[in-house]
């Protein structure tokens, strides 16, 4: 026979059992025809036989962009994938701002208690069911609704600068245009909670300026604005403003020591004090060592607090214009130019400010910080921008303006120029009854509330070996640090009961 040499596995290599023209053992879907033996995803298994044409991990049973592996889900049924939709239930609210942005029949939450506006009962969560409430909607959602088209526009931005700039710009205006700082400040908190800005923050600078803009004046400003409000970003704002109006005028900083007096004793002071660490930076420009000399001139902790709003404002600045980013962050806080201190400060701020610049991404501003050359800046750096990141991240799930907030209370032993008679207190509790004896170098003072009291003093005010006590009984639990910077010293006291503290 003429065949006979054939073997049967010879013959099965040419079977082609679902009758489409192509062999079984070159098939990719040898039970079902598929002529065209078409393969997207290049797995050997034809698409009329694969459950998941693009190995996206959703089968195309449910994958509505099955040759798609960026893309599966489009439950608006508008053809535009969900990732690549700004708009997912196609309720005219982009998702950018759409806290329930697969659900056409809601978008609103502006109390955040999980439930849309349409079925929530007590629309602003103050208590008072809507029905009852003379004002039922929160001021936010009044003006989101009102200022929708131009927060869409902004949100809908890819890159985050153009954003920023967007938001910015919207926010000096809102402040022109409402005339309610308060009111304007809520709505910036409110899209940084709902992920339609990053960080409320310097968006909040923008309505600082615009405030000082309609009334030059400082402390009309800030009185009325809870400091803690975007992390007191509008405080910042104002007093950038106010040094910026001084240079530009030609007039001498003046009394700028004194300018947050008025708000001593509130949880407020140090948003001021900080924020005036900003406006040195514009007024002295470029001038980095004039700036870091005038926060020198006020109390220990008051000038490190100042030092703080200086460096912040200054990295943030040399970012903005940097044109050679890894040139520019190794020689932005000259090591041989700064105290120790200082150059910590500096590189912890850049830390801070490489996190706005990044939209707080860590492993971006992981990169960034890993250019610094020196082991002690590199690690402030991280410090500081892990610490921001953390920070964005808490303050859109809580509320800072509730709650224990702590106070700094300086106060004068004599009344002139040495930042050495200045007693600088942190604590929740409020001190009174400060007396001094400058002879005995005796220190006593009451306080209304058990709360941990932070004490930071000259040392030369001090005697050489203090005993601590609190209402007659010496305090083993507490914290004596000397060889602060500017021969100060730190005492921590953490009392169980109000009443007075005595240190001789």
């Amino acid at each position: 026979m003429t065949i006979s040499f054939l073997s049967w596995s010879g013959i099965a290599s040419f079977a082609d059992m679902d009758k489409d023209g192509v062999i079984d053992s070159f098939d990719n879907c040898p039970n079902i025809t598929n002529p065209d033996q078409f393969d997207f995803d290049g797995d050997k298994i034809g698409n009329d036989c694969d459950v998941d044409d693009d190995n996206d991990n959703v089968v195309d049973a449910i994958d509505a962009f099955d040759t798609n592996p960026t893309e599966w889900a489009d439950f608006d049924n508008d053809g535009t994938g969900n990732n690549a939709d700004i708009d997912d239930d196609n309720d005219n609210v982009v998702d950018a701002i759409d806290a329930f942005d697969t659900n056409p029949t809601e978008w609103a939450d502006f109390d955040f208690d999980g439930i849309g506006e349409t079925q929530d009962p007590d629309d602003d969560n103050d208590g008072i069911i809507d029905l009852k409430d003379p004002t039922p909607i929160p001021i936010s959602q009044k003006l989101t609704e009102q200022y929708l088209t131009d927060i869409q526009r902004c949100a809908i931005l890819d890159n985050e600068t153009p954003k920023l700039l967007c938001y910015s710009q919207l926010f000096y205006d809102l402040e022109i245009k409402e005339e309610n700082t308060v009111d304007t400040l809520e709505l910036a908190l409110t899209l940084t909670k709902l992920g339609a800005v990053g960080d409320c923050h310097f968006t909040s600078h923008e309505i600082g300026h615009a405030a000082f803009e309609e009334n030059p004046n400082v402390y009309e400003n800030l009185r009325d604005v809870d400091g803690s409000l975007c992390r007191g970003g509008f405080y910042h704002g104002v007093m950038a403003s106010y040094f910026h109006d001084l240079q530009e005028n030609g007039n001498d900083v003046g009394s700028y020591k004194t300018i947050c007096n008025d708000f001593i004793g509130s949880p407020d002071y140090t948003k001021c004090v900080h924020g005036l660490g900003h406006g040195l930076v514009h007024y002295y420009l470029d001038d980095l060592s004039s700036a870091i000399n005038a926060c020198d001139q006020m109390s220990f902790y008051q000038g490190t607090i100042c030092v703080g709003g200086v460096f912040m404002q200054y990295t943030d600045n040399e970012l903005t214009r940097s044109t050679f980013l890894e040139e520019s962050i190794q020689d932005m806080c000259p090591k041989s130019e700064l105290r120790i201190f200082d150059y910590q400060q500096c590189r912890d701020n850049l830390g801070l400010s490489i996190a706005f610049h990044t939209n707080h991404n860590l492993e971006e501003g992981s990169n960034l910080c890993d250019l610094i050359d020196d082991d002690v800046g590199r690690q402030y750096c991280h410090r500081g921008l892990e610490r921001e990141i953390n920070d964005a991240k808490e303050y859109k799930v809580y509320d800072p303006t509730k709650g224990v907030r702590e106070l700094v209370q300086p106060i004068w032993i004599k009344e002139n120029d040495s930042n050495k008679w200045i007693v600088d207190f942190r604590s929740p509790a409020k001190i009174s009854d400060f007396a001094y004896d400058e002879k005995t170098k005796m220190m006593q003072f009451s306080f209304d509330s058990p709360y941990r009291i932070i004490i930071y003093i000259s040392t030369d005010l001090l005697p050489e070996n203090p005993t601590v006590t609190v209402n007659g009984q010496i305090q083993n639990n507490l914290e004596i640090k000397h060889g602060l910077y500017d021969n100060h010293s730190m005492i921590k006291i953490l009392p169980d009961n109000p009443g007075t503290v005595v240190i001789n």
